[in-house]
């Protein structure tokens, strides 16, 4: 893996061409020589986009369902003129046999002027040199057998949940899952960049790698640890920020027995969170939710389970967020109506405050929050 840095006319390998290499050798190259060293700040743009939107749910077996990352690069220098230009070059006559001879009996003025009369120019077509253009090889951004970037995650503070303490370091989400395979030699393609062009975009799941277990608001951004920035505080390009909450809320194709006797497995550890709602199947041909929250008895951590409605089958539950401690659910019960559920978890048992709605033939309800209010539209 490296980079190769071609001042002037990227087009052909010429003397003031520039090699530089970065990253992980396994051929004893020891130490780092980043391009951004030599030619400036952010010579690659990185853009972070979740083309998802901002509001995922808790996966069944991925930490955040369906939570993806675009990454496109953008070399940031000025684009090449691969056209021709014209130049004038010097264009001097040589000094013909009998002016030569004349040259022993001529004064120094008189050489001098000889030779400024033989001083021409001409005009030629040539392309040329790109001084402000860099062309760039990188690693193509992935996540799997070959992690060439990383992805700070790390949580936001809710509402009335206290702020991180001034200079403390920030607690980013763990890597999780390890590559899925791994060669005896890993081979990642080399790819180009030329002088102000963009990459195509690169889609990768960020969901399935990164451990999000607590329902909340994150941040993310990426690190190429490929790409060099002097610029950056850790020396890498560095990908803009983007924020996004996980709610609440986990769909899950098991009957609720079995979540909560293998509850540390769907939840990869002991569960650190407040609350959560479960969608589960029963034997009766529909879905249930049920809701858990964490109620502390003399210093000890207990669990209350407790069974909202029934789900119809197919059907998933919509569920958002009216505050830190209150959570709106409307589901399509198995009987054809649906119903609005409030619930609040700011005191030990949760307090539910429901709602039927009539639901016409066909018609999906959707779930809207304004002012931190539900309604169904």
């Amino acid at each position: 893996m490296g980079w190769v840095i071609l001042k002037g006319r990227c087009d052909m390998l010429r003397t003031r061409a520039l090699v530089v290499f970065s990253g992980l050798f396994c051929l004893g190259l020891i130490g780092q020589v980043r391009a951004a060293d030599f030619f400036g700040e952010n010579m690659i743009d990185v853009k972070l986009a979740l083309p998802k939107g901002d509001t995922y749910l808790r996966g069944a077996t991925d930490p955040v369902e369906g939570l993806v990352a675009e990454i496109t690069l953008t070399n940031s220098t000025k684009k090449e003129n691969l056209g021709t230009v014209q130049v004038t070059v010097p264009d001097n006559k040589r000094l013909t046999p009998d002016e030569i001879g004349t040259l022993e009996t001529l004064s120094k003025e008189e050489q001098t002027a000889l030779v400024e009369k033989k001083k021409g120019t001409k005009s030629i077509e040539e392309k040329p040199v790109n001084q402000d253009s860099l062309g760039a090889a990188y690693v193509e951004p992935q996540l799997g057998p070959h992690d060439v970037i990383d992805f700070l995650i790390t949580r936001i503070p809710e509402e009335g949940e206290p702020a991180p303490a001034e200079g403390a370091k920030p607690v980013y989400v763990a890597r999780d899952n390890k590559p899925d395979s791994i060669s005896r030699v890993d081979l990642a393609q080399i790819k180009y960049l030329a002088a102000g062009e963009t990459s195509p975009v690169f889609t990768l799941p960020v969901g399935k790698y990164y451990r999000v277990r607590e329902p909340g608001t994150y941040s993310i951004k990426a690190v190429l640890r490929t790409i060099g920035n002097s610029g950056a505080p850790n020396k890498f390009a560095e990908s803009n920020t983007e924020k996004f909450r996980v709610l609440p809320f986990k769909a899950v194709n098991q009957p609720i027995e079995d979540v909560q006797r293998e509850w540390e497995f769907f939840e990869r550890g002991i569960p650190n969170f407040d609350y959560l709602l479960y969608q589960v199947v029963n034997n009766q041909g529909y879905d249930e939710v049920y809701c858990v929250q964490r109620i502390p008895v003399r210093g000890i951590a207990t669990w209350e389970w407790t069974r909202l409605c029934s789900v119809k089958s197919g059907t998933t539950a919509q569920v958002a967020v009216l505050n830190p401690k209150k959570v709106a659910v409307l589901a399509v019960h198995h009987k054809g109506d649906a119903g609005l559920y409030t619930l609040d978890f700011s005191k030990p048992g949760a307090v539910v405050t429901a709602k039927v709605i009539d639901v016409k033939e066909g018609a999906t309800p959707k779930l809207k929050v304004e002012a931190g209010a539900a309604s169904v539209e």
